[in-house]
């Protein structure tokens, strides 16, 4: 066998990468890399807040920033929606898709 018979991949050079999604502040490309980056940005927040640096801030002020943190994960959520939704109706206009946002099928 002298070549290949597999096709070469594309490279997409516009999908971001879990870092990308994590330093961004617009949402990422699906609802699942946003539930993982908005989880590993809140389990950073709190491993800092609760673990490595207990004693820095009150209480108070360690539960206000975990609440701001929350807020910001859920404002990219709902700023992702429109976009996802765009997403997936192209997709299902193309079809190659279910239809569904979160790919549930329904």
């Amino acid at each position: 066998m002298t070549e290949w018979d597999d096709p070469e991949p594309e490279d997409s050079p516009d999908q971001a990468t879990l870092a990308a999604d994590l330093l961004g502040f617009t949402p990422a490309s699906t609802p699942g890399r946003e539930a993982l980056a908005g989880g590993v940005q809140l389990g950073i927040v709190i491993v800092l807040l609760f673990v490595i640096l207990p004693d820095r801030f009150s209480t108070e002020t360690q539960w206000l920033i975990l609440a701001g943190a929350v807020v910001y994960c859920a404002t990219r959520v709902v700023s992702g929606i429109p976009k996802w939704r765009r997403h997936a109706e192209r997709l299902r206009s193309a079809g190659n898709a279910t239809g569904s946002l979160f790919g549930n099928g329904g």
